[in-house]
């Protein structure tokens, strides 16, 4: 509804009030979801870049030829609408969200005592990047 457009009675104020006010609520909700969604999305954008963890050894020989690409694929976002907010999730879908934690933080290897793999700081990058991207992706959506 257009303010400069509305021409009331004095009876009807305050329900044309209250109506303004929720079109402004619905219509500022679209808004925020649009803005997450596109921080959701940017941010699983960033992880999936971030998740080189195919890379050949010391003699040239890539360790699971079979599993190249399974666990960069498998990262994924999904948006939760709750009634007033709408959350973002990145994730790992399938059996690869298991592997999320050992590669972020390195692990011991199982057939080598005292030997830990190195970290792959992949998710780091993503939540760094919507913490820093949440508020001007929303301030721009909601000056429009």
């Amino acid at each position: 509804m257009n303010v400069d457009d509305v021409i009331i009675d004095p009876d009807e104020l305050g329900e044309t009030i209250i109506q303004m006010m929720e079109e402004y609520g619905v219509e500022t909700r679209d808004r925020v979801d649009k803005a997450t969604t596109e921080v959701t999305k940017s941010s699983k954008d960033t992880v999936k870049a971030n998740a080189n963890i195919e890379h050949p050894d010391k003699n040239g020989r890539i360790r699971h030829p079979n599993r190249i690409g399974k666990y960069k694929k498998s990262i994924t976002y999904k948006m939760e609408h709750q009634s007033l907010v709408t959350i973002g999730h990145v994730y790992a879908k399938g059996h690869e969200y298991s592997l999320t934690h050992l590669l972020e933080n390195g692990h011991k290897v199982w057939n080598a005592p005292g030997v830990r793999t190195r970290p792959f700081k992949h998710w780091k990058y993503g939540e760094d990047k919507a913490e820093h991207m949440l508020i001007p992706t929303m301030k721009k959506y909601l000056s429009k």
